[in-house]
């Protein structure tokens, strides 16, 4: 057996070079190679029903014969199918029906689109020891739509239907047929739609491709595991992990982002199948004596799992004169007629701001605008219920975070967490959750005697301990770090301060810290302050995935991206480390139109215009069990 043990990478496209994986995240094995010189195009693979350690497969053209193999790829057997013909054999499933398992042959290749009708073969699984063995029954089907490419077909044998996945379409689309055909009538495949969650290529990708021979984002086959609950679709260069609730059907459950797993240095994987246990899968590609390669699922089966987001809203306050807090710029234009209130605004030197805070009619209507266009983005998470934890920042108090609330039906998110803090403008941090709270949140507050003439204008660090499906302990900061105007040192005290929190809590606490760090990639670059002050002691979400992330915020002066908003991590310490970061789940959900600007950047909320939500896009990040 080989020992190469290959690192799976995660998808990242972040700036920077691609981040050292933690040991816990998936791997890729070559536990063998094709033994059989007569298998040298393996299209299809396809677990036993009868035998866990046995896999069959087949050439995309030749003899219809089907080869059995162990899981390293050792030849065990030989079969041919009466009746049938090997037009352009592109899948293969397995499934078990009334208690027997059978096989499915997909004759669905059809590089030229020319086909008028394609093929499914179905038998029963052989030993594989015969010789040959005949067709329980056969299943032709048309393209309601006209030829079609494809190279995957899986079985859904609850809902008694064979689905399609095309290859060369953008995005590729989803047919299903009936597994048990009334007749032998030629059937019309029923067209479910896009499979919109595959990365997609860029234009130049599809221009090139042709000189290149790199058709990376098409898909090669697909599998459903034996539970029915797992499903992977495998393209040239990434397998794509779903998981489908008991309620749902596989088109709403592939609907949703998978789990993405890079293949970096497999090229041309041609055929996968989720193994009995359902806990590894294995891939081949083309070619004679081609690598098994074995791939850990454990990410995509792990028991438990729990979302986060940060979003700073950007000044979400009611329109209440709160004693004690400046917030005279979020009122009602009625409440701005005094004399009073004008000579303070007055005194405001930026003029952007001064303006605001004379002129900007914080109306109740607003309020309930502001907070639609906050909910709708929040609600991009977990099929409109939102994050299980919610880190908030730029927040008035704990009553327009109730009136958020009420935005969100469903949400089931338990008592607001937002202390009352210092910064002299009113806007605190806070945390939205679903998990309940072990132990009465607190600030943790860091010193900023070396800048007394700035302290007014910074936020307590807000800690709150949770606890986790499995019964462990997730301690959350939610900060809001001095802003980029403020001189470097202030930021090096905010993350010094936030490293000896982390360091303070008990080894068995897993932990999480997330907000507006303010950190600018200008400032990062000049000063390393995430290599000096973040990865010694946390895991950076969004540099494990989020190919396509520029930034969540933009500077337009300096034509400048940069992650001012972070999601970092920090597992137990010893044995009780069970949770990481799901790999490739990190995503800017910046999907509502109200979000994104012409020019495709943060949209920052214009109450006159009743547009834009914030000048931040939220981030989010799955934590899983082992």
């Amino acid at each position: 057996m080989h020992r190469l043990t290959i690192v799976l990478f995660l998808i990242a496209g972040c700036t920077g070079p691609t981040p050292e994986l933690p040991a816990s995240q998936p791997i890729i094995r070559i536990a063998g190679h094709i033994e059989s010189d007569r298998l040298d195009e393996a299209s299809g693979l396809a677990r036993s029903g009868r035998d866990a350690n046995l896999f069959w497969s087949m050439n995309d053209d030749g003899p219809a014969v089907l080869y059995a193999l162990d899981r390293e790829g050792r030849k065990r057997g030989r079969v041919g199918i009466r009746g049938a013909e090997n037009r352009d054999w592109e899948d293969l499933a397995s499934f078990e029906l009334d208690g027997v398992p059978y096989l499915l042959v997909a004759d669905i290749g059809d590089n030229e689109t020319r086909r008028k009708k394609s093929t499914l073969y179905v038998i029963e699984e052989p030993d594989p020891a015969t010789d040959k063995v005949d067709i329980a029954w056969r299943i032709d089907f048309r393209y309601p739509d006209g030829a079609r490419d494809a190279e995957s077909v899986a079985v859904d044998v609850e809902r008694g239907q064979v689905l399609l996945l095309t290859k060369r379409d953008i995005p590729p689309l989803v047919y299903a047929l009936p597994l048990r055909p009334d007749g032998d009538d030629t059937v019309e495949a029923e067209r479910l739609g896009g499979l919109e969650t595959l990365r997609r290529p860029k234009r130049v990708d599809v221009q090139s491709a042709t000189f290149t021979k790199d058709w990376h984002w098409q898909p090669t086959a697909m599998d459903i595991g034996s539970d029915n609950r797992l499903a992977i679709v495998l393209t040239y260069a990434d397998i794509y992990v779903y998981r489908r609730d008991p309620s749902e059907s596989w088109y709403e459950a592939i609907a949703r982002p998978p789990l993405s797993l890079g293949l970096r240095g497999i090229h041309n994987a041609e055929s996968i199948a989720i193994a009995a246990d359902g806990k590894t899968a294995l891939v081949t590609t083309e070619g004679k004596n081609a690598p098994v390669l074995h791939i850990d699922l454990q990410p995509a089966v792990s028991t438990h799992s729990v979302t986060i987001m940060t979003f700073n809203v950007e000044n979400l306050f009611d329109n209440a004169d709160d004693p004690g807090k400046d917030d005279k710029t979020y009122l009602p234009i009625e409440a701005k007629q005094s004399d009073a209130h004008q000579r303070s605004c007055g005194e405001i030197e930026v003029d952007r701001w001064r303006n605001d805070c004379l002129y900007l009619d914080w109306s109740d209507a607003t309020v309930e605008h502001k907070l639609g266009v906050v909910a709708d983005a929040i609600r991009q998470v977990d099929d409109g219920r939102g994050p299980d934890i919610l880190v908030l920042q730029e927040v008035e108090n704990v009553a327009i975070l109730e009136r958020l609330v009420a935005r969100l039906p469903g949400s089931d998110y338990l008592s607001p967490i937002l202390l009352e803090g210092d910064d002299r403008r009113g806007i605190d941090v806070a945390f939205l959750s679903r998990l309940p709270l072990v132990s009465e949140p607190v600030h943790r507050v860091a010193s900023f005697d070396a800048f007394p003439d700035r302290a007014g204008d910074t936020r307590e660090i807000l800690e709150a301990s949770f606890e986790l499906p499995d019964g462990s302990v997730l301690t959350g900061f939610s900060v809001h770090f001095p802003a980029p105007f403020h001189p470097t040192g202030m930021r090096e005290i905010a993350y010094r301060h936030l490293a000896d929190l982390r360091q303070a809590l008990p080894d068995d606490h897993h932990a999480f810290a997330a907000g507006d760090f303010n950190t600018t990639s200008t400032e990062d670059a000049e000063k390393d302050m995430l290599g000096r002050f973040v990865r010694p002691y946390w895991q950076i979400a969004h540099e494990y995935g989020c190919e396509a992330c520029l930034g969540s915020y933009y500077y337009r002066r300096d034509d400048n991206w940069s992650y001012l908003d972070m999601i970092l991590f920090s597992p137990a310490r010893g044995a009780e480390t069970t949770w990481r970061i799901r790999a490739d789940s990190a995503w800017i959900a910046n999907r509502t139109e109200a979000q994104v600007s012409l020019s495709g950047t943060p949209l920052r909320y214009d109450a006159a215009e009743r547009r834009g939500v914030s000048d931040h896009w939220p981030v989010v990040v799955t934590l899983e069990s082992n």
